[in-house]
């Protein structure tokens, strides 16, 4: 039988947000569940602060979670965290790059964007060998160029590693058919989601989401079993102002 691996990725809404009824503290059992209910091998989380990262590396305590702090490499600031799900798969290798000209600088901000943006890639080995490469990443909601030359840089690192079936996993402010998405389809990645799966950004209102910021791109290796955005809410509540974003995928 050949292969599969289920991913998702979710924007979890950082915890320094004034949003009322809908505050971490009050949401973070019900984002817990979303993540759970998304029966995924490897999620990637965006906007993780160093508060939220504690109560999740507690809350699945059994599964392996990487990724450091893009304001100093290590705890401060956000986080783009991956989470492996205990079971065949098991994290080699992982690394924090800067979506910028000088990658490997800790804080550093690239071309027009506003704030500090990373890349968290992990290198997973599966029991039977086979190798897979995850890049999670967050791309900047102000900077056009910096959107685009993030593309690149992605499309740069995972092509260096041939050996590895890539994915990658993120918000990257920008909807399908973008020139962000373009520079990464152009390239060969195959977006995973079809059109009509729908939005992914929701801003605690909109229950099935307004534009589809948040993706799921592959290496061509991988074929594409099944993929939605996913608008469960636990209790009622939402777990974040993104719905995530799963998908099944088979070598």
């Amino acid at each position: 039988m050949s292969l599969q691996l289920r991913v998702a990725t979710f924007n979890i809404r950082n915890s320094s947000a004034d949003d009322g009824d809908d505050s971490w503290v009050l949401r973070r059992e019900a984002t817990a569940q979303a993540i759970e209910a998304l029966a995924a091998d490897v999620v990637g989380l965006q906007e993780v602060l160093p508060d939220q990262l504690e109560y999740l590396r507690e809350r699945f305590a059994q599964y392996e979670l990487v990724g450091a702090g893009r304001d100093d490499g290590v705890h401060a600031g956000e986080h783009s965290v991956v989470m492996v799900r205990p079971g065949d798969w098991r994290v080699e290798s992982d690394e924090t790059r800067w979506l910028s000209g000088e990658p490997t600088t800790p804080g550093s901000v690239g071309w027009d964007a506003d704030l500090t943006r990373i890349a968290t890639l992990a290198r997973l080995g599966h029991t039977d060998g086979t190798l897979v490469g995850i890049a999670n990443t967050h791309f900047d909601h102000l900077g056009e160029v910096a959107r685009v030359e993030s593309s690149k840089l992605l499309d740069q690192w995972m092509s260096a590693e041939p050996d590895r079936h890539w994915v990658l996993l993120g918000d990257l402010n920008a909807e399908p058919g973008s020139p962000p998405l373009k520079a990464l389809t152009g390239a060969g990645w195959l977006d995973a989601v079809p059109a009509e799966a729908g939005g992914s950004w929701h801003d605690f209102g909109d229950a099935t989401g307004q534009e589809r910021i948040d993706h799921i791109l592959t290496a061509k290796t991988w074929q594409v079993i099944d993929a939605e955005v996913s608008h469960h809410r636990p209790d009622g509540r939402f777990p974040s102002d993104h719905w995530p974003v799963v998908a099944t995928l088979q070598l």
